[in-house]
Formats: C-alpha cells, sequence, structure tokens
C-alpha cells in the first residue's frame, strides 16, 4: 500500500525554497568550474602565446647581435683591404718603413699583376666570392735573419691586406760590415690575397 508523502503547509513552502537554492547552487557551482576552466584554458593560451612572441623577440634579438656582429667584421675586413680592392702602396710604403726602421741595408721588391685565383672544386662560387692573388717578391740584404722575421712582423701588423708567406731563402753574400760579420741576402715570395663578389663582378 502506497503512502503519499505528507508535508506540514507551514514547511511545504521554506522546503521549495530550500530546494530551489540547493539547485540553484549547483548550478553555480558547475557554472563556475566551467568558467574556471574556461579561464585556465585561455591563460595557458596567452602563456603560449607570450612565451611564442618572447622566443620570437629573443631570436630577433639574437639575429641581430649576429648581424651587427657580422657588419662589423665585414666592415673591418674591407678598412683593411681584404674584402675589395687592394692596396698595393700600402704594401710598399709599409716595407719602406720597415726598412728605413731597421737599417736594411738593401731592400728590393716587386709586385706582380693581380689574378684570379683557380676555384678548381668550386667551393669559392658556392660562398658567392671570387678570390684574387698577386704574387711579390722580396729582395733583402740584412745583417742577421732578425730582420727578415721583424720585416714580415710589420707587414703582418701594419700592412693592409692578408698575405701568406709561400717562400723564403736565406744565404751569405760574401759581403762583411765594419764588425766582420758577414751579410746575408733573403729572397721570398709572398702572396698578396683579396676577396670581392662574384655576384658584383657578374653584373658590371
Amino acid at each position: 500500500m502506497n503512502k503519499k508523502l505528507y508535508i506540514h503547509p507551514l514547511i511545504k513552502k521554506p522546503l521549495i525554497l530550500f530546494m530551489a537554492v540547493i539547485i540553484i547552487a549547483i548550478a553555480l557551482v558547475a557554472a563556475s568550474d566551467r568558467y574556471i576552466k574556461h579561464a585556465y584554458e585561455g591563460r595557458q593560451s596567452e602563456n603560449r602565446a607570450m612565451r611564442l612572441w618572447k622566443n620570437k623577440i629573443d631570436g630577433s634579438r639574437e639575429s641581430n647581435k649576429i648581424i651587427d656582429q657580422y657588419e662589423s667584421d665585414y666592415r673591418a675586413l674591407v678598412s683593411n683591404n681584404i674584402v675589395g680592392e687592394e692596396n698595393r702602396l700600402n704594401w710598399l710604403e709599409t716595407i719602406q718603413e720597415a726598412a728605413n726602421a731597421k737599417g736594411l741595408f738593401s731592400v728590393k721588391y716587386n709586385v706582380s699583376s693581380q689574378r684570379l685565383v683557380e676555384d678548381k672544386q668550386g667551393r669559392h662560387s658556392a660562398q658567392g666570392l671570387e678570390i684574387y692573388r698577386s704574387m711579390m717578391t722580396l729582395d733583402m740584404e740584412m745583417a742577421h735573419e732578425g730582420d727578415l722575421f721583424s720585416m714580415l712582423n710589420t707587414l703582418h701588423e701594419k700592412a693592409q691586406g692578408l698575405f701568406t708567406v709561400d717562400k723564403c731563402v736565406i744565404e751569405n753574400t760574401g759581403n762583411k760590415i765594419k764588425n766582420s760579420t758577414e751579410r746575408i741576402q733573403a729572397y721570398c715570395d709572398l702572396s698578396w690575397y683579396s676577396f670581392k663578389s662574384a655576384e658584383k663582378r657578374s653584373q658590371q
């Protein structure tokens, strides 16, 4: 036998109101949970976006530093006549300056015409560069071998350009100076290098 639940009229309205409050509270909790979850996801998305932009900005700054560094290095190479046109006058003036400073007995020099270095393996063209070389011969009469090293060091420190010492031969001349020390003669072959843009030459 089913019995109906009897609710006293005095508590019926408060009970309905209480149930309504419970339902509203549950709805609010559910809505709050969805809002918090949505806000959290939005904040995570914003954080990811911020990190992405931060990485882009940091990468851009690093790229600018690299560009500045390479630009500075490139300008130094240009100002030192390693990139661009060679400066023969500077080489000869430096040789004469070193000879006068060391009191060398005789210094003769000759520079051949500049020639393009053969790119057998295609490494130069792959970098967009062409390498040129000018051959220099030095014929120096000196008191001792140290004068030769002093000359080469002076060229390395003061002459504008990039050079290599291909060969040096030292021999006694048979001539003697006041202290009876025999003079020595040095014959050296040097290669002076300069770099130019292959694209720039092709456009000329």
